[in-house]
């Protein structure tokens, strides 16, 4: 707890770190789909360019005109997003607030989200289109007469791809060799695709390290109920009592008790709580990080967590403390560490129930019972639960708090899916944006291969010949970046589950990596793959003879006689 600060304010402030960390990924792979739309409309209207240069249009002029439509066109993305985003944040942070318990300020925009937006929407998409536009308005009169798609730079006896790829169906073969021709663009493709990819991948992974941190926190607490008395309680009465509730296994009495740990005798002690289970329990499976567990026998020994080592951080297997209790001095040898994630404090300090109920006059004393019951569904240790919770009021006996296995899991599972989710959807609005921006680069290869297409259509391909070249063309780029976003995957994951785990945990979560996020990433990316080729492959297809060769034999036709009757006005 900070004073000053909601008790949810760190774990509330490394959710927006990494949801902001996400939206500007978004806005990154948002730039290059940006570059991508921009490529596909100057490749458009190249012989708009060709014409407009040819009578006297010059590159400043031509680049102003289209630095004007990307401005118009941020504005209105700006007039859009503004109000929306003011109303999801409203909502969201509405729902937030009813979920962590405070009334929120009344919400009416901050001018620092303004400007983000103002510069997402204005500044990114003139400066991702700056490159493609100069490039675009740069060619000269006669590249812009000789462009008219990639079939002069088309190699169909490339020697690499025939000689390597003989059992490769001839239309596959044509659908590689399209993927890789452009190898600029393959590379911005599959950055957007991969990186989307890897953090679809990774909230996955963070998903199964949460799971695996919870699993961690309940090796710790193994009973099925947890009993706690708050006071000292005759081990032989209330074990007597809990077992004779039906449906008790076993019982273990544990014993709680603070202490304070003294490192310097001039400074005020260190708060600490002991935690003794009985030397032979069954229900502890702590993470040993360095020495070893108690053992029975053991008097003095103590095993200490990751807690306590944070505040001293030179401790070390074998060290002794000084710890007293009752205006009474112990020592005591370390012999061992543990490790739990999540935040505690006081630290817990782990010691036999033996010895410390000797050393503090109360053996043959609890302070809380752990009770496994027959069967370990949610049904039978609310009944348990119940019926002891019962008798245990009849006889006299004051508990402070009973705690059931299965609701400790359910709430742990339920905050941190919360966290989960807010992520899912951030990762799938960066798959959406890799998808659009392989939708544009397919569609940028179909206006490229034009010819190409007019060729295959009067040799007799027929609508699915052309549509399958361009799927299969997809789907190569889509598996290709599934590689890649399953290497991307591994430091992004390390990364988030470090940040969350600090911000969140107090400790770094350990990274898992699974393969539910690989092959829901793979599912994903066929599905983008096909969904974003289907659009562009039907345009290919709808294409005809006439439509592509007699155009570009019109089309070089007529930009010539527009040039001449330009020139011979200038001459008269």
């Amino acid at each position: 707890y900070q004073p000053g600060h909601h008790f949810a304010y760190s774990i509330s402030q490394g959710m927006f770190f990494i949801l902001g960390a996400l939206g500007w990924m978004t806005v990154l792979l948002g730039a290059i789909l940006i570059i991508n739309t921009i490529t596909a409309l100057m490749t458009q209207q190249t012989r708009q360019i060709g014409i407009m240069k040819a009578t006297g249009g010059g590159v400043l002029q031509l680049l102003g005109m289209y630095v004007v439509l990307i401005l118009c066109f941020g504005l209105a993305a700006l007039l859009i997003s503004v109000p929306l985003a003011n109303k999801a944040a409203k909502s969201i942070g509405d729902g937030m607030a009813a979920y962590l318990n405070f009334y929120p300020a009344t919400y009416s925009g901050y001018p620092s989200t303004l400007m983000e937006e103002a510069i997402v929407s204005l500044a990114v998409p003139l400066l991702a289109a700056m490159r493609p536009l100069y490039n675009s308005v740069r060619i000269t009169v006669r590249e812009a007469l000789n462009d008219y798609g990639i079939g002069g730079d088309a190699r169909p006896n490339d020697k690499a791809v025939s000689r390597s790829a003989l059992w490769i169906p001839r239309p596959m073969r044509l659908s590689l060799r399209n993927a890789f021709r452009r190898k600029a663009r393959l590379a911005l493709t599959l950055f957007t695709l991969g990186l989307a990819g890897a953090i679809f991948i990774s909230v996955y992974n963070l998903w199964a390290s949460f799971d695996k941190v919870i699993h961690d926190i309940e090796g710790y607490f193994l009973a099925d109920i947890n009993v706690s008395f708050g006071h000292s309680c005759r081990l032989d009465k209330v074990s007597a009592m809990a077992e004779s509730v039906p449906g008790v296994k076993s019982v273990e009495g544990w014993l709680e008790y603070p202490g304070t740990l003294i490192r310097d005798e001039d400074q005020a002690g260190t708060q600490i709580v002991f935690v003794a289970p009985p030397s032979n329990s069954t229900l502890i499976d702590p993470i040993i990080t360095a020495g070893r567990w108690l053992q029975p026998g053991d008097e003095n020994a103590v095993v200490i967590g990751n807690h306590l080592l944070n505040m001293f951080p030179d401790l070390k297997v074998g060290d002794w403390l000084t710890i007293t209790f009752d205006d009474k001095e112990t020592k005591w040898h370390i012999v061992g560490m543990y490790t739990i994630t999540g935040n505690v404090n006081p630290p817990l300090l782990y010691a036999n129930y033996e010895y410390l109920s000797r050393l503090i006059g109360q053996p043959g004393q609890v302070y809380s019972l752990r009770v496994i019951t027959s069967q370990h569904d949610a049904l039978t240790q609310k009944r348990v639960n119940d019926q002891m919770q019962a008798l245990f009021a009849e006889r006299g006996v004051q508990v402070s708090n009973m705690q059931l296995s299965a609701d400790f899991i359910e709430s742990q599972t339920s905050q941190t899916n919360i966290f989960v989710y807010f992520m899912l959807v951030m990762a799938g609005l960066i798959a959406i944006v890799g998808g659009l921006g392989l939708m544009g680069t397919m569609s940028i290869n179909v206006l490229e291969r034009t010819r190409e297409i007019g060729v295959m259509r009067a040799i007799g391909a027929s609508n699915w010949d052309i549509q399958s070249i361009v799927i299969v063309e997809g789907m190569v780029i889509g598996l290709i970046s599934w590689v890649v976003s399953i290497l991307l995957s591994i430091p992004i994951t390390a990364v988030l589950t470090t940040g969350v785990g600090l911000a969140i945990l107090t400790a770094p979560m350990p990274a898992v990596y699974g393969l539910t996020g690989v092959l829901v990433g793979l599912l994903g990316i066929l599905c983008i793959g096909t969904v974003a080729s289907a659009l562009p492959a039907h345009r290919a297809s709808s294409l005809t003879v006439r439509d592509t060769l007699e155009y570009l034999a019109a089309f070089r036709k007529n930009w010539n006689a527009d040039i001449e009757a330009d020139l011979l006005k200038r001459c008269q």
